[in-house]
């Protein structure tokens, strides 16, 4: 099969869950035979553009028209069976939709975030979870300033939300949606977006086959030094009792973490780590904590976890309570809420029960998250999207 894979990368400097699941996806096609062609444009070139083109780039983002000549020359050129199309802000923008159906093409989407309702993406204010724009015109986040605190910032996002919607954009142009779990198709059909366009297919962890041996000697955090991942809670429910905790990442509680681990000998700050070394401490902990305060779309780390045998305690929010089962493969506790969090990891600290838990969690990954059962699923995604979209245009439905 011939795949056309779209995607607008994020800049370099900021890690992305994205640019790791588009590269992964690629990877797992290529492996297994297929063609796989990804038209990229990458944000870090926003910093070399000229101060006009910087100007221009929020109407770009609502549609540009370069990019959908450029598609259009692409896939005429090389005709793929199927496109598959990612994250499109802010250079892409949803004109590549039209390129693609214009030629005939279907055209598969995966929602990774709620750019499509939401101005700062990711249904969050004030460091919890925020649904007032869906389903709505989200005039709202103009008004709270969603994207970067901004309301100048904010406004050409939620316009092109709004125009989009109203012209039901992603809905005539895109065959099928993509969502990585239960909880964002939910949020989407709120949203207004058809049930029957959206199928869920979880993203996939790959793994060595290292696993876990014994208890593990450390509860782990892996992620953003953030109010919205639940940081500064973890740091509030930490008690040095608990045994040691490792923490992995940056962002603004960075210095919060570096000064409790100059008074608190239990507490040790790794900064950012390369991937492969981030899952060499994991597969040592005794425990993976995820006490996120706003929604995660999925949750790979939770699922890094389980794939070495380490069970996880999170929120009880968002896609993060489909994946954790609570008392089999770690626990789930209240957001925001400290004392909850310092029982779990009490729970999850010792030895039988995170071993136990551990095993279930293991065998979770193989039968859900493998990247052999990712490329099965993506590959009746596409089938079905072919299909269908030859019968559309058989009773000229598709256009």
């Amino acid at each position: 099969m011939r795949v056309a894979m779209l995607h607008n990368r994020y800049r370099s400097g900021q890690p992305s869950g994205e640019n790791l699941v588009v590269d992964q996806t690629a990877d797992f096609l290529r492996n297994s035979g297929h063609e796989v062609e990804l038209y990229a444009q990458n944000s870090d070139d926003i910093a070399q553009m000229s101060r006009k083109d910087r100007a221009l780039l929020p109407f770009r983002s609502v549609w540009s028209f370069a990019d959908e000549r450029d598609l259009t020359f692409r896939l005429r050129e090389r005709r793929p069976d199927i496109v598959h199309v990612h994250n499109t802000f802010p250079l892409l923008s949803p004109s590549v939709l039209r390129a693609a159906r214009r030629e005939g093409l279907p055209v598969v989407a995966t929602l990774h975030n709620f750019r499509l309702m939401c101005a700062n993406a990711v249904l969050q204010r004030d460091g919890g979870p925020c649904e007032a724009c869906v389903g709505r015109i989200p005039w709202r986040g103009v008004a709270h300033g969603c994207y970067r605190g901004s309301k100048a910032q904010s406004l050409p996002l939620a316009t092109g939300i709004a125009v989009h919607n109203a012209f039901h954009t992603w809905q005539r142009y895109v065959t099928t949606l993509i969502a990585p779990s239960e909880f964002v198709r939910s949020r989407y059909i709120a949203g207004g977006f058809k049930p029957e366009k959206i199928v869920v297919k979880p993203h996939a962890v790959p793994h060595s086959g290292a696993v876990r041996t014994g208890p593990g000697d450390a509860v782990v955090f892996l992620g953003r030094l953030t109010e919205d991942k639940g940081f500064a809670d973890l740091l509030r429910a930490w008690d040095s009792s608990l045994g040691k905790l490792v923490v992995i990442g940056d962002g603004p509680l960075r210095g919060e973490a570096d000064a409790r681990a100059l008074t608190d000998p239990s507490v040790s700050v790794l900064g950012e780590l390369p991937w492969a070394d981030c899952m060499e401490v994991l597969r040592s902990a005794r425990v993976a904590v995820v006490p996120a305060r706003s929604y995660e779309t999925f949750g790979l780390v939770v699922v890094e976890a389980f794939a070495h045998g380490v069970p996880v305690v999170a929120s009880r929010l968002g896609a993060l309570a489909e994946l954790v089962d609570d008392g089999e493969t770690g626990a789930l506790t209240e957001p925001d809420d400290s004392e909850g969090l310092r029982k779990a990891l009490g729970l999850l600290t010792h030895p039988a029960t995170s071993i136990a838990c551990g095993l279930r969690a293991r065998q979770v990954y193989l039968d859900r998250f493998t990247p052999e059962r990712d490329l099965a699923a993506t590959e009746r995604i596409y089938a079905d999207a072919i299909a269908r979209h030859a019968a559309d245009t058989r009773t000229g439905r598709a256009r």
